[in-house]
């Protein structure tokens, strides 16, 4: 049985300009715990990965975030909370759909388009290493402005309630940030890389805004991403590609 890390206390607010600022800030002057879940209804100032916008209509999707100590946690190496919350949310969301795909470094693919926005954000120092995981889950949202975007209603056909799914996707995060205390870092980083969307296929890359056709390998230990162009094998780090 899983010991609740995440989950404990959690709140909601009908509207708020970003879940994340908002929590890291309450974290850092601590009037929340870590394992705290912050939820919202209306995000007006939604961020994504390098201070992109995340749209969101209201009321419509899971926007949430979630306070994380890592010594508390005992997560050594940052980029295994990448892992363990990428492969939690893949998890959650084959419970309704099949072909879901982790698309480097921080978003989920359902169907080859996009269902799920994570981003972390870290507080690090030499006593302290605190990380705010903010996650949006287009869940009920019929129309996007973005060409390959998607939500889980518009795959599945059916109508969700968010509260729920809010405390699926917990029960999923608390198993997994428990079983990462037995199978460790090496186990998530598999997962994570075993289940990369594109991975070992011929696809497009935007390097330097030049295309260029390559295969995925791997991810690594330092975030970075292995890329096979030309039949070399280049690394890649966040913000140099699109694909």
């Amino acid at each position: 049985m899983s010991v609740p890390i995440v989950g404990q206390k959690i709140i909601h607010l009908e509207s708020v300009e970003s879940t994340n600022p908002y929590l890291l800030n309450e974290f850092k002057n601590g009037r929340v715990s870590s394992g705290t879940v912050l939820h919202a209804d209306i995000q007006t100032k939604g961020r994504g990965q390098r201070m992109k916008e995340w749209h969101s209509e209201p009321f419509a999707n899971l926007m949430l975030s979630i306070a994380a100590d890592l010594n508390l946690w005992k997560i050594q190496n940052i980029i295994s909370l990448n892992h363990i919350v990428a492969v939690s949310i893949q998890e959650f969301l084959k419970g309704y759909v099949n072909d879901v795909k982790v698309k480097w470094p921080n978003d989920i693919m359902v169907n080859d388009k996009k269902m799920v926005g994570i981003l972390i954000e870290n507080q690090l120092s030499s006593s302290q290493r605190r990380s705010v995981i903010g996650i949006g889950v287009n869940i009920n949202q019929q129309e996007f402005n973005a060409p390959r975007a998607t939500s889980l209603s518009l795959e599945t056909g059916k109508f969700f309630k968010i509260q729920e799914l809010i405390f699926e996707l917990i029960a999923v995060l608390n198993k997994n940030l428990n079983d990462f205390q037995q199978k460790g870092e090496a186990y998530y980083f598999q997962l994570f890389n075993e289940n990369l969307w594109k991975l070992n296929e011929t696809h497009p890359f935007i390097i330097d805004d030049k295309t260029i056709e390559g295969q995925i390998v791997s991810s690594d230990l330092e975030g970075q991403l292995q890329v096979s162009l030309n039949g070399e094998i280049v690394d890649i780090s966040n913000g140099q590609v699109k694909y």
